[in-house]
């Protein structure tokens, strides 16, 4: 990450149809200012800023220009941020700032970007399939990049390394990169992409950063490829970004939102306005987003035009000339003399010992030599198309080969032949044919180290692994086994263990037994088997034991204990419930072998209290004085009922009483109160 510390303004640029406005990004939702207005031919599509002139390039797709303008100072920027200035002001600064480069034949230009350090601008052009450059002017203009390229639209330029990446949004999209003098060409990315409209670079992490407008996505990568990642998601269809410290700004496709995010996809999605037309592009202004740097070209001393590369400055020319002993020579414009007839000879000037020639339609026409191409053979098809001290054949088809030295290849040696080869932290290295070849740590295998090891074969066993990944064992002839874990020594018991062929000691082996035989084993089947039932094998002529029946019984008996168990357990509960129930009632029954019941004596209710019933009963609410039963009755004359002398004298002068006693006697001696107390009833 890296901040920059001390600096006050940042200013945002944002093309909208035909006007540049800004706005503070610090603060937003604020008025944002109006910079620059064109009239209705105007249709800015993208745009780039060089700091140190303080302009502002953009082109123009509708009338197919590139302009530039000269942006107002920072203060009036910054006020102008706060809905400061007027119309009239602007008016005046667009008319007066305002340049027009001279690029003819431009169809549709669409991305721009600014070269600060040697002072060019790169744009691409949709109309044509091709990617330009020329000066900050708009003089010596040269094409770069044409052909295997369909829809080329955002471009961004890295004069520190000397490279540039551009975005092709047609049939096959992807994004490419080369070096910023057309050299070097490659693909950056080409999966997971489908409209790459917007591209940023972050200098100082090394990393591209492109928007996908239909995926709503923005993406990210190194800017060597490796490490593809989304580095912000759920988008509402970016369009164009920028990148500035730890924030990407943006414009969306559909509803022309200017918006930031985090680079590192934290926190939410801030909207830092919502009233633009037609947002087509946004450019973030700050003295240190354009760090100064040597010129490498003011040593060069280019008499044209001079472009970056990452292995330094190249001197090159425009088009309509050709480098010839490092001088620029003007290609001449083909003519024919005015004494000769149409038909008439060759008077075309064709470059590097070419010859013209008159073709079907009596045109003149340049036939050059093998290594060169053009109209006029200025092309050399092999200058500093091999890389990485590549050979070049070139070819009359004007496909040139390349032979790589050992450790790259691809169709210009640009690739290295190991890059990404061997996995899992194995060796690449080159044999003779340029073929990589992995050397893998111990714990992998496999032509790319893309399999774990395979160690369970044993006694000296080599794994072989087949191309899914299964793998099998190749035993010594001594051993057998699906993990060469059977030692054949192994059946000689008691005896020798011999090689049958005495040449091939590592080779098959037999057993020299005690009996004085030699034969495959010297077991035989009694007490071979330890459970089921031996047999010789009449092929190899070994002890085997067959163990299928004692397995079938052992199964048979776990079959029968898993049923018989749990009903024995289930019988065992049931008798131990049933003993605790009758050990339960019988000690109730002898708990509450004596209870009581009250009884009357005709309609006479008679209540005796009795100390015991209390014990056994548990009724602390009955009350002595409560009435016996009344179906109860004291009869004297039934079996059934016991007499009691005091309940005959207590019920003697009763109407429904019986006189039960034996005598008088018995009733004296039984109902004696005293000499001074007369004998009274009870109940009178």
């Amino acid at each position: 990450r890296k901040t920059v510390q001390g600096v006050s303004w940042k200013v945002l640029y944002v093309a909208d149809d035909n006007e540049i406005r800004n706005l503070n990004p610090g603060s937003p939702n604020l008025v944002y200012g109006q910079t620059f207005q064109g009239d209705a031919t105007v249709r800015i599509d993208a745009m780039d800023i060089h700091v140190k002139s303080n302009r502002i390039f953009w082109t123009n797709w509708h009338m197919g220009t590139i302009s530039s303008y000269e942006l107002p100072s920072t203060s009036s920027s910054s006020s102008s941020s706060q809905g400061g200035s007027s119309s009239n002001r602007n008016r005046r600064q667009s008319e007066t700032g305002l340049t027009h480069l001279e690029i003819p034949g431009l169809k549709m230009p669409r991305g721009i970007a600014v070269d600060w350090v040697a002072g060019n601008i790169y744009w691409t052009d949709s109309g044509r399939d091709v990617i330009e450059v020329a000066q900050m002017t708009g003089g010596h203009r040269k094409t770069l990049i044409s052909g295997m390229i369909d829809e080329p639209y955002a471009i961004v330029v890295d004069p520190q390394r000397g490279t540039m990446y551009w975005a092709d949004w047609g049939n096959h999209p992807k994004i490419e990169t080369a070096a910023m003098d057309g050299t070097l060409r490659e693909t950056l990315v080409h999966e997971n992409i489908q409209w790459p409209t917007g591209l940023a670079v972050d200098y100082f992490n090394e990393r591209l950063y492109w928007a996908d407008a239909k995926l709503s996505v923005i993406g990210s990568v190194r800017l060597n490829g490796s490490d593809p990642v989304i580095a912000v998601s759920k988008l509402h269809h970016p369009f164009s970004i920028d990148i500035f410290e730890d924030y990407i700004y943006g414009t969306t496709h559909i509803n022309n939102l200017v918006f930031r995010v985090n680079k590192f996809g934290k926190g939410p999605v801030e909207n830092l306005t919502t009233s633009m037309n037609h947002a087509t592009d946004l450019v973030l202004h700050h003295r240190y987003k354009q760090p100064k740097m040597t010129n490498p070209c003011d040593r060069k001393k280019c008499e044209w035009l001079c472009l970056l590369s990452p292995s330094g400055p190249v001197c090159t020319c425009p088009n309509g000339h050709v480098l010839h002993n490092s001088t620029c020579v003007e290609l001449p414009t083909p003519t024919q003399s005015p004494i000769s007839p149409p038909s008439g000879p060759c008077n075309v000037y064709c470059l590097n010992r070419g010859t013209c020639v008159l073709n079907a339609r009596k045109q003149p026409k340049c036939h050059c030599q093998p290594n060169y191409s053009g109209e006029y053979c200025e092309i050399e098809q092999c200058r500093d198309y091999c890389q990485n001290g590549g050979t070049c054949t070139a070819s009359p088809t004007g496909a040139s080969t390349c032979r790589c030295m050992p450790g790259f290849t691809g169709p210009s040696c640009n690739l290295h032949t190991c890059k990404n080869h061997c996995l899992n932290g194995g060796n690449c290295t080159v044999n003779r044919g340029n073929q990589p070849t992995c050397r893998c740590p111990p714990e992998f295998l496999g032509d790319q180290c893309q399999y774990r090891s395979c160690d369970v074969c044993s006694n000296g066993g080599t794994c072989l692994q087949s191309a899914n990944g299964s793998q099998q064992c190749r035993c010594l002839p001594r051993f057998q086994g699906n993990y060469c874990e059977v030692d054949m020594c192994h059946y000689c018991r008691d005896g020798k263990c011999m090689p049958i062929n005495p040449n091939q000691p590592n080779g098959e082996v037999t057993c020299s037994c005690k009996n004085g035989r030699i034969q495959p084993s010297c077991y035989s089947c009694e007490e071979y088997c330890a459970n089921g039932q031996c047999s010789f094998n009449p092929r190899t002529q070994l002890p085997e034991c067959r163990w299928v029946l004692y397995t079938e019984r052992h199964l048979l008996f776990v079959s029968t204990a898993s049923i018989v168990i749990p009903v024995l357990l289930l019988l065992l509960l049931v008798l131990l419930a049933g003993g605790a129930v009758f050990w339960y009632r019988r000690r109730m029954r002898g708990a509450k072998g004596f209870q009581h019941q009250r009884m009357t004596n005709g309609a006479m209710n008679v209540e005796i209290g009795n100390p015991a019933y209390k014990i056994y009963e548990g009724e602390p609410d009955d009350d002595v004085g409560e009435l016996l039963d009344s179906d109860f009755t004291l009869d004297p004359d039934k079996p059934t009922n016991f007499t009691n002398p005091v309940y005959a004298t207590l019920y003697m002068g009763a109407h429904n009483s019986r006189n039960s006693l034996a005598s008088t006697d018995e009733k004296k001696e039984l109902l004696s109160r005293g000499d001074e107390e007369p004998l009274v009833d009870p109940l009178a």
